[in-house]
């Protein structure tokens, strides 16, 4: 017999074009696997049900899980960056969602993933047949992995309630070590580059963090293709009010 109480396990599995789903305020379970490897997943609207295994797997779209109790873009958002991972599971108990607590492991789980090697998990890739990070060159993977860290601390510096200012400077720290022209790999801006160039929030965070230098604008700049024009418009009014404030010094 049917539990109306229930999303049944794999009930959605690699479904595609399935971009939004509210979840019925009555369901008490989402079983496991049931969003699993919906690629065109981007937003989820659910009451505070339990989560079984690997709900959200491979839901690489996915940007939002608002809970329908919550307002809180930043839960609803760091809440959709954990739960397509499998290293983050006790970041779904949503019963705690959006609380003090809730915060505070959040970002010790991103604190432990920038503390961790760009190498770690590499040696269990190799076998694979499809890569995590597109390929099964060490160099790949590790800069794959910094553009993941890099993107995760960009989203936190975003949506930043209850961030403490301690860690809001770590994560400040490891945006402009991995800037465009950076020695140790320039991570935070391939990340805008390839993923979010259209979206004047990552724009602007990526700025503040202090990613763009006048050592590095031109470069910024001629690698931004043609058609990115709001991303291209963007920097050339960051470098005219840096020199507008240069030359202002200078007088």
């Amino acid at each position: 017999m049917k539990n109306d109480r229930v999303i049944e396990r794999k009930a959605f599995l690699g479904k595609r074009r399935l971009y939004e789903y509210e979840i019925a305020e009555n369901i008490e379970l989402v079983d496991d696997w049931a969003f699993a490897k919906c690629t065109d997943l981007q937003r989820v609207k659910m009451p505070r049900a339990v989560l079984g295994k690997g709900v959200f797997e491979g839901c690489s779209a996915l940007r939002e899980i608002r809970l329908a109790d919550c307002d809180s873009d930043t839960t609803a958002h760091l809440l959709a960056a954990v739960a397509p991972r499998n290293d983050a599971g006790y970041l779904l108990e949503l019963k705690e969602a959006g609380s003090r607590t809730w915060y505070d492991k959040w970002d010790s789980w991103l604190k432990r993933l920038l503390e961790s090697e760009d190498q770690e998990g590499y040696s269990g890739q190799v076998p694979c047949g499809e890569e995590d990070y597109g390929s099964s060159d060490v160099g790949a993977y590790e800069s794959g992995r910094r553009r993941e860290k890099a993107e995760l601390c960009l989203l936190r510096l975003i949506y930043d309630e209850e961030l403490e200012e301690s860690f809001r400077t770590a994560l400040t720290e490891y945006i402009r070590e991995h800037r465009a022209g950076s020695e140790a790999g320039d991570e935070s801006w391939l990340v805008l580059l390839e993923k979010h160039h259209s979206d004047s929030k990552w724009l602007e965070a990526y700025e503040k963090a202090g990613g763009v230098t006048e050592e590095n604008i031109d470069r910024i700049l001629a690698g931004i293709p043609e058609e990115y024009a709001d991303m291209k418009a963007f920097f050339v009014k960051k470098r005219s009010e840096d020199k507008t404030v240069i030359e202002g010094l200078m007088i």
